[in-house]
């Protein structure tokens, strides 16, 4: 029903600019779809946030921002006044401007798809949240240039693998682009670049988890760091694995497990000391 709705009110464009010169009908018909891009006001506890939609499935951010990951909420809600919050595979910025809606937290984003790195940019001018660090690059085991293969190239797309072709739970990855982009080790994003270390990151790319942890070592032994966020899958796979043993080795445990998507779950691990 609502795509029929859908098809007939863009008729109803399309109709109603036919006779015009064709730049000019291609100018009426751009500013209707900027005009019906749709904001969202949410109250949070922190205050309110704003979301801008320009694509359907960038209206899951606001529809389902509290029932999606009520634990990662509450995770940032208890951070230390003054920490550093990176947020690894940032999509859109839910968890990011909620962080940086607290007012007193640091936050670093990173998302390399361009399509969410954009609408990420967007959320953040819409709230006035220009202090957050958002940069489009992928975090990676070794600092190179590389190929991100893009499930799609819309806003909110998920399933995107940086030089890898198998999803988190081994899946092969649905390629609908192939976008180059840079990849960057944690430890070198501190190291070479001057990066505040993070004292709490989430970790959530649907695919390179691993992979971006073992690109890690110095940044997960830091004593400044206090807990991780990690989403892997339900199931037990050769990554949750090595993703257990790579923060057990850097002095964590893993203290709670919540709702991550359908097939996966989030993982929140702690410095064993804190």
């Amino acid at each position: 029903m609502s795509r029929r709705v859908a098809g007939w009110l863009a008729g109803l464009v399309v109709g109603a600019t036919a006779a015009a010169p064709p730049w000019r009908r291609a100018n009426l018909r751009l500013m209707v779809a900027e005009r019906l891009h749709q904001r969202h006001r949410l109250e949070t506890r922190h205050g309110p946030l704003v979301f801008v939609s320009t694509h359907l499935r960038a209206l899951e951010s606001p529809r389902e921002f509290f029932a999606r990951e009520p634990e990662t909420l509450a995770w940032i809600d208890g951070f230390a006044s003054g920490a550093v919050f990176w947020d690894i595979g940032a999509n859109l910025g839910i968890y990011s401007l909620y962080g940086a809606r607290r007012g007193d937290l640091e936050v670093i984003a990173f998302e390399p798809a361009a399509a969410s790195y954009a609408g990420l940019c967007a959320n953040l001018a819409a709230n006035r949240l220009d202090r957050v660090r958002a940069y489009c690059l992928a975090l990676d085991e070794t600092t190179r240039l590389g190929t991100l293969n893009v499930s799609a190239t819309y806003p909110g797309s998920v399933y995107n693998a940086f030089e890898q072709q198998a999803e988190l739970d081994g899946a092969p990855v649905p390629v609908g682009f192939r976008q180059a982009v840079l990849g960057v080790s944690a430890d070198d994003m501190v190291d070479r670049f001057g990066a505040p270390p993070p004292h709490h990151i989430k970790l959530d790319v649907d695919s390179t988890e691993a992979a971006i942890l073992r690109g890690a070592a110095r940044v997960l032994r830091a004593p400044a760091l206090r807990s991780v966020l990690v989403e892997t899958t339900q199931q037990d796979s050769p990554q949750n694995g090595e993703t257990d043993a790579l923060m057990s080795a850097a002095g964590f445990r893993a203290e709670s497990r919540g709702r991550g998507g359908p097939l996966t779950v989030n993982v929140i691990y702690r410095r064993s000391d804190a």
